[in-house]
């Protein structure tokens, strides 16, 4: 090679200069080597070139190039634990969640954390490695070019450039990657905010507490917290003190009553009856005055043996959820041939059409219309059944039973001697699937069904949640205080003019609880925020009658415990507005944003609520 070659080979290329931080490796192959620098060949074992100018690859050596891939390698890392690290979300119930999140968070941080530890020992060991084998060579200038003993200046300077400069400008690209990797691990944090169900402690409150749904000033001169126990006291506690002790033994007269009656149907190819279930205010603990002497009670029934209910299940787009229970005979040959306990009505064929005639004659004719289910047929049937039902144990009790008329629930009028009575409701129902969804007899009153259309009742669903928050929140919350000061505040208004019935019902705050319960943490019903939550539970009724917009609590509400067994085509159905009515009907909604106001009304002169509650 001649001297001008060499000399024309010092020159750098018109490229950028090398860049020895691991970034871009494609677009700087290759650098010339500046005057008075040896550089190893890719042997390692003697110079390319003397003094002079000569082309040179990109690595020096081959620690650079491993110090230079981890480095990559922990960036890439990082960036995908950022995409992938997984939000914190709500259990809302299902606590199995939130803690296998926080174990792959931990895992997760533990395995970074390994990362670079691995990454620092591997550089140092390259480093170390380099070094003696330099050393053994004899040649050292190779080993104080990388340790930057030799060449005190900047890694990118040259000639006729600034140092810093050029080293800032050529780690422009690290800063800003660095930059964004922050910006995006605090929006990250920020979208991370959504509010958990339960917490075990206090550690664990401090990560999911959140922002509340809505300020605590937005009513104003709300009443305190003292003002809303001392109407409590006077308005609700005072007349539902009974109320547990009642709800126990309204329980044990009808299982005592279903044990009767399952004893009188033994023989009889009817229906069986199921453990009863309580539903309701009374039940779920948030009744008040109005619900303490009415007691509803769900009465499972399953078909006999040989037979089998078919649910067929109305579409929800013609706004009504209901369906109607096909009765047919049910095959039971494996049972016939493994006990001989059953005869299959479906195969068998000795005698098959005097035994269907039998079974047809005892149920199908008895109790359905066609083929299904009549719902006033079935009620009247388990009528007769309770009243024969109660001579077998009304000697156990001191008081007179009677059963007034009804064709969709079997009504209870308990009477004592001291003058007081009970009032008990006893509806059938027919599960649907392995959920605690059932199709009841008792249709709620504003729709008129007919007599083979069975509602589709969730009571027995919202009972279980509201047990379950009672389990796993802390002592003395006020959730139901919350529901049962708003109700009895409700109770003590007048109607406005020309109402027959209020549009706002009792469903519809509990609804607006129940929401929030999945909204909020549980630590945050404490008994010493009492009032601010009830300020939640009205801010989200009247934003709702606002928006004409208030979501069924089950129905497409994809946040919904996994304890709560629903149907699977809930969780993922469209949600269910039960304002609806609000929208096909302005004056249906004139009337319930008047009767929210006079509620507001009601709560800004609380302090003289309990006086006149008392009288």
């Amino acid at each position: 090679m001649t001297q001008g070659e060499r000399n024309e080979d010092c020159e750098v290329t018109g490229e950028v200069g090398c860049h020895s931080w691991g970034l871009g490796l494609a677009a700087w192959p290759e650098e010339r080597c500046p005057p008075g620098r040896s550089v190893l060949s890719a042997a390692g074992r003697e110079p390319l070139g003397s003094a002079g100018h000569t082309w040179c690859p990109w690595w020096t050596d081959e620690s650079d190039a491993e110090a230079s891939m981890a480095v990559i390698s922990l960036v890439f890392l990082a960036v995908m634990y950022v995409v992938h690290h997984p939000l914190m979300v709500s259990d809302r119930m299902d606590l199995d969640t939130l803690a296998r999140s926080r174990q792959l968070e931990k895992r997760m941080s533990e395995e970074m954390r390994q990362l670079e530890i691995e990454f620092e020992e591997r550089k140092r060991a390259a480093e170390q490695k380099q070094k003696a084998e330099n050393f053994w060579r004899g040649d050292t200038s190779s080993d104080q070019l990388v340790l930057g003993k030799k060449d005190m200046g900047w890694p990118f300077q040259a000639g006729g450039q600034e140092g810093p400069l050029n080293w800032m400008l050529g780690n422009l690209w690290n800063a800003g990657l660095f930059c964004l990797f922050l910006i995006f691990e605090l929006l990250r944090q920020n979208m991370q905010h959504e509010p958990a169900f339960d917490s075990s402690s206090d550690e664990e409150e401090e990560e999911v507490r959140v922002v509340p749904v809505t300020s605590y000033n937005w009513l104003t001169d709300f009443p305190s917290r003292e003002a809303l126990e001392s109407f409590y006291k006077h308005s609700v506690q005072n007349v539902t003190r009974d109320l547990p002790c009642t709800c126990e033994f309204v329980e044990s007269f009808v299982d005592d009553l279903i044990e009767a009656c399952r004893v009188l149907s033994r023989r009889e190819a009817h229906p069986q009856l199921e453990d009863c279930l309580g539903i309701g205010a009374a039940f779920e603990k948030w009744g008040t005055l109005h619900e303490t002497q009415k007691f509803d009670i769900l009465v499972p029934i399953v078909p006999p043996q040989g037979t089998m209910f078919v649910l067929e299940m109305r579409d929800p787009a013609l706004g009504r959820r209901c369906g109607c229970v096909l009765v047919e005979s049910e095959c039971v040959c494996k049972r016939e041939k493994l006990l001989g306990d059953v005869l299959c009505l479906v195969h068998h064929h000795r005698d098959h059409s005097a035994i269907l005639s039998k079974c047809s004659s005892s149920i199908k004719v008895a109790l359905c219309t066609g083929s299904h289910l009549d719902v006033c047929k079935t009620v009247q049937w388990f009528r007769n059944m309770v009243g024969n039902a109660w001579a077998l144990v009304a000697h156990k009790y001191d008081f007179q039973l009677s059963l007034p008329p009804s064709t969709t629930s079997c009504k209870l009028r308990l009477d004592y001697r001291s003058g007081r009575f009970l009032s008990i409701r006893l509806v059938l129902g027919v599960q649907r699937e392995d959920t605690l969804v059932y199709l009841v007899s008792q249709a709620p009153d504003q729709e008129q069904l007919t007599s083979v259309d069975w509602p589709e009742s969730f009571a027995a669903c919202e009972h279980l949640f509201l047990k379950l928050v009672g389990r796993f929140a802390p002592e003395n919350t006020c959730h139901l205080k919350c529901l049962q000061i708003i109700l009895s505040l409700r109770d003590l208004q007048s109607l406005p003019q020309g109402a027959s019935r209020p549009v706002l019902t009792s469903y519809h705050f509990k609804t607006a609880l129940m929401h929030l319960l999945l909204r909020l943490p549980l630590t945050d019903w404490q008994h010493s925020m009492l009032s601010q939550r009830l300020q939640d539970v009205l801010w989200f009724l009247g934003r709702g009658l606002q928006q004409r917009s208030l979501h069924h609590f089950l129905i497409g509400n994809t946040f919904l415990p996994l304890t709560i067994p629903i149907p699977k085509t809930f969780r993922n159905a469209e949600p269910v507005n039960l304002f609806q009515h609000l929208v096909l009907n302005p004056t249906a909604h004139s009337q319930a944003v008047e009767e929210f106001h006079h509620l507001l009304t009601q709560v800004k002169t609380l302090p003289c609520a309990p006086l006149a509650g008392a009288h």
